[in-house]
């Protein structure tokens, strides 16, 4: 106990000493919170902007179809199945789609389109379809022959809100489909993710278009818990009613994408490394000043018979302490700034382009990461810094000590 209390009367003897280094390390887990929160907005705005704009948390496919995409792999759209998505709790919407390919043909120009069905009213609860229109509306009903096109596609084709444009492709049962559909609506460039000669038809005008009936090549579900999806995804598999349907999470599906973020974090965990290596730098530089001052005191305790473990265990937990309360005295402003660049962010001039997606603003996300890391990280560092002044202070000859001017 008498080495914890002459750490706490030291840290209180000299208030100016403590306090400059109490506020390099309380500065140093201010900021290392900051770009953790950054990051963890950063990163948590592209999860959110692909799960609610596109792929929804899980996805219901027929097994093999993620490999192999193809206008053959479907499965029926039955009362059972949508009854087992209706009970499941937490599935808070859903919405089903079909995909296939197709020529286009506009009056001037023609090119390629990845032709995706889908229920209006379901796709909007799920991926809110309608903030994605540059220009003119959504489908009236699932059965209307309209057709919503991407900014790429329309670019491609000259073509705009009401004018028509002809799909060739092939049905289902092999016979060729083709038909004219009227232009409702222009989507915006960045709905379009990383899928470019985007075109949208209703459902059902899709599944008579392709012959597929009451088929669906996929489900794409919202949880309500959005940071669950894994877990939600094994447990729906289990409830449902036709063992050839695969139920996968978004990580799955959009495996690339996930595979590509996951590297850039880590990436990101190497700069944050670097970033803690220089505010230890920092932090030992402090330390050592604070040591050096004391170094008579040192001399003193020595030579009147005092351990050298015990001045040892002293400095090293008086650091300790220090940087434990300087954390505890930046925890609410960490706090208070993460949340304030979470409401407002920073706007970015010009934008960001990451995964087909656009970022014109960042923000962070004030999560308990962002403050408990950095405060482990800083207490930790205090600890490990001085180490080597109490080493050497410890060691010190008393006499050689008292005898410099």
């Amino acid at each position: 106990m008498l080495v914890w209390k002459i750490a706490f009367r030291n840290l209180f003897r000299q208030k100016s000493r403590s306090l400059l280094c109490g506020s390099s390390i309380c500065g140093a887990f201010i900021l290392f919170s900051i770009s953790l929160g950054f990051s963890d907005g950063t990163y948590g705005t592209i999860i959110r902007m692909l799960t609610e704009n596109h792929s929804g948390h899980v996805q219901i496919h027929r097994k093999g179809f993620l490999d192999n995409p193809s206008l053959h792999r479907h499965f029926r759209l039955n009362e059972e199945l949508e009854q087992s998505l209706r009970e499941y709790e937490e599935v808070e919407s859903w919405t089903a789609r079909i995909h296939s390919a197709a020529l286009i043909f506009g009056e001037r120009k023609s090119g390629f389109a990845r032709v995706t069905g889908l229920d209006p009213e379901h796709e909007e609860q799920v991926t809110s379809l309608s903030r994605k229109l540059e220009s003119g509306k959504l489908f009236k009903d699932s059965t209307t022959q309209e057709i919503l096109l991407g900014a790429k596609l329309r670019n491609l084709l000259q073509v705009e809100v009401g004018e028509e444009v002809v799909l060739l492709g092939q049905g289902a049962d092999g016979s060729i489909a083709n038909d004219i559909f009227t232009v409702a609506g222009i989507l915006k460039a960045d709905a379009e993710m990383r899928d470019g000669n985007r075109a949208y038809l209703p459902l059902k005008t899709a599944q008579k278009y392709f012959s597929l009936g009451n088929r669906v090549h996929e489900i794409a579900l919202h949880l309500r818990e959005d940071g669950y999806a894994r877990e939600q995804s094994v447990l729906l598999q289990q409830q449902m009613p036709n063992d050839n349907l695969d139920v996968q999470p978004w990580q799955v599906v959009e495996e690339a994408f996930y595979k590509a973020m996951a590297a850039d974090m880590e990436g990101n965990w190497i700069t944050q490394v670097v970033i803690l290596f220089i505010v230890s730098l920092l932090i030992l530089i402090t330390v050592l000043m604070n040591t050096l001052e004391r170094q008579h005191e040192f001399a003193v305790l020595l030579a009147v018979g005092t351990s050298p473990g015990f001045i040892f265990r002293g400095i090293v937990l008086e650091m300790t302490l220090l940087g434990f309360f300087s954390v505890l005295v930046g925890l609410l402003p960490a706090f208070a700034l993460n949340w304030y660049f979470s409401q407002n962010g920073i706007v970015m001039e010009p934008a960001m382009e990451y995964g087909g997606m656009i970022f014109d603003q960042i923000r962070s996300e004030p999560t308990p990461g962002s403050l408990i890391i950095p405060a482990f990280a800083a207490v930790l560092t205090a600890f490990l810094v001085s180490l080597y002044p109490a080493f050497k202070a410890a060691r010190s000859v008393p006499v050689e000590i008292m005898n410099r001017p």
